[in-house]
């Protein structure tokens, strides 16, 4: 198995030790690792997550399958962009659970693969996920012409999204990365939301009601006190806000050194409030390390294309 975050492993350890005949021969954090590993001890199953230091998801997916073929290869992850999960599947892979969904389906997932059949969370349900040779090309370009779903693969995002909540004492966060071929907001992050929000919120447009529609709009930061009264959401938005037990949310936009928007921060508490100015300017200071990350990512990938 192979996560940079050492709970979810140990959470997936746990799930797996219902299954006696499943023996977990290897845990990593990190993909450049992950593949020398997998030449090494030639696992049945490798469980992996997209974003991962030194060498994301997809690409260890592609290098194992030239080092130890065999090997089927389940996606868990948190992210849900259907570009970047049809990329995952033109790896080889068997199988792509959502983080939330684990609970549920990593060991129904973990038996189709095992057995040969494809297994895809069923909150994907409706995404078009077939992978062509042709969109196997293009899904390709389409990782390398758009800076937003070159970063979304990278293991900062979910590092960063963990600092905000942290130092804003949050219950929930989501990030977005801005789409400008579609002008919407897609969530690449998040942490404590189910299926109703998620799907609710998976892109966003300047259009809509709701605070980070709102906050992309402005180019600037919206705080809401209390969900329930502020005149911000429309009552289908502010009922999918009340049934996650989201009572204040704060969004925080991307913009990098030019002015160009990026995406968005948000994070959201079960209780009416806002967090503390300290923690506001905390959470300034992270998202310029990260914007700064994102910038350096497009130059780079400018400068070998």
């Amino acid at each position: 198995m192979v996560d940079d975050y050492k709970a979810w492993r140990s959470f997936l350890s746990t799930a797996l030790q219902k299954r006696t005949e499943l023996q977990v021969i290897g845990q990593l954090s990190e993909g450049l690792e992950a593949v020398h590993q997998a030449q090494e001890l030639q696992p049945d199953l490798i469980l992996l997550d997209i974003g991962l230091p030194t060498l994301n998801g997809i690409e260890v997916a592609r290098q194992i399958r030239s080092v130890s073929p065999a090997s089927k290869i389940l996606f868990v992850s948190e992210n849900r962009s259907p570009d970047i999960i049809k990329e995952a599947f033109t790896t080889g892979a068997g199988g792509y659970v959502v983080k939330s969904d684990a609970a549920t389906e990593l060991l129904p997932a973990v038996n189709a693969v095992l057995e040969g059949r494809r297994f895809v969370s069923r909150s994907l349900v409706g995404y078009d996920l077939a992978t062509s040779p042709s969109e196997v090309l293009g899904a390709a370009q389409r990782i390398e012409d758009n800076p937003y779903l070159r970063f979304a693969l990278n293991a900062s995002i979910s590092e960063f999204l963990a600092s905000v909540i942290e130092t804003t004492a949050a219950d929930f966060g989501t990030l977005q990365l801005f789409d400008s071929a579609n002008h919407t907001l897609k969530i690449v992050a998040q942490h404590g939301f189910q299926n109703e929000f998620l799907d609710y919120f998976d892109t966003v447009s300047d259009l809509e009601k709701c605070v980070c529609g709102s906050a992309m709009k402005a180019r600037s930061r919206l705080i809401v006190l209390d969900v329930a009264t502020d005149p911000i959401f429309s009552d289908e938005t502010r009922g999918v806000m009340l049934r996650a037990n989201v009572r204040s949310v704060q969004s925080t936009p991307l913009i990098d050194p030019r002015g160009n928007f990026i995406g968005m921060v948000s994070t959201h508490y079960r209780r009416d409030g806002t967090p503390t100015t300290d923690a506001l300017c905390q959470v300034d200071n992270l998202t310029a390390i990260l914007v700064a990350k994102i910038c350096a990512s497009g130059e780079q990938v400018e400068s070998t294309g």
